[in-house]
């Protein structure tokens, strides 16, 4: 039988965990996530793992009020998705939402400093430690000084009734 990655996931953590109950959820459609529902056999404390081919493993630990809510966690492969599960579930532990950074934290914490950033951009670095410094940014210098580190910018609204959607920048 050929597996996709949140099958094997199931797979490999309930032969790992003999008090697992692992339930999956398919997508409505080909692009939609799969999501994995993870507690122990009589416990209340759930873990679930949002799969989607294109953006890897999400894993949290909802509370009633938390679903829909998005990812705590993000995993790039299987084996990270697997470790963090297994962890969580013999440690009882929780996840943790993601904290917002200021732009200084998240070029730092990728080992660049503001001249090498500069470089990348296209600007002096005079200029970056200046955007650094400041509260309110045109979001074309945020999407340009973020795809300089690498990475690309999305910006998302979240409704009270739980729709996301991607604004388009």
């Amino acid at each position: 039988m050929n597996l996709n990655q949140i099958q094997r996931l199931r797979r490999d953590l309930l032969e790992r965990l003999s008090d697992l109950v692992a339930d999956i959820d398919e997508p409505a459609d080909a692009r939609g996530s799969w999501f994995l529902d993870l507690r122990r056999e009589g416990g209340a404390n759930p873990i679930v793992v949002e799969w989607r081919p294109d953006r890897g493993f999400g894993v949290s630990t909802p509370t009633s009020g938390d679903y829909g809510s998005g990812p705590d966690e993000v995993y790039p492969n299987v084996r990270a998705a697997f470790d963090r599960v297994v962890q969580l579930f013999l440690s009882d532990g929780r996840t943790e939402p993601p904290r917002a950074v200021r732009l200084a934290e998240l070029r730092q914490g990728l080992g660049m400093s503001q001249g090498e950033l500069a470089e990348r951009a296209g600007v002096g670095q005079a200029n970056i430690s200046r955007i650094e410094g400041r509260d309110d940014l045109r979001i074309s210098t945020l999407a340009r000084i973020v795809e300089a580190m690498g990475a690309s910018l999305s910006i998302r609204a979240r409704f009270p009734n739980g729709v996301e959607r991607e604004i388009e920048i």
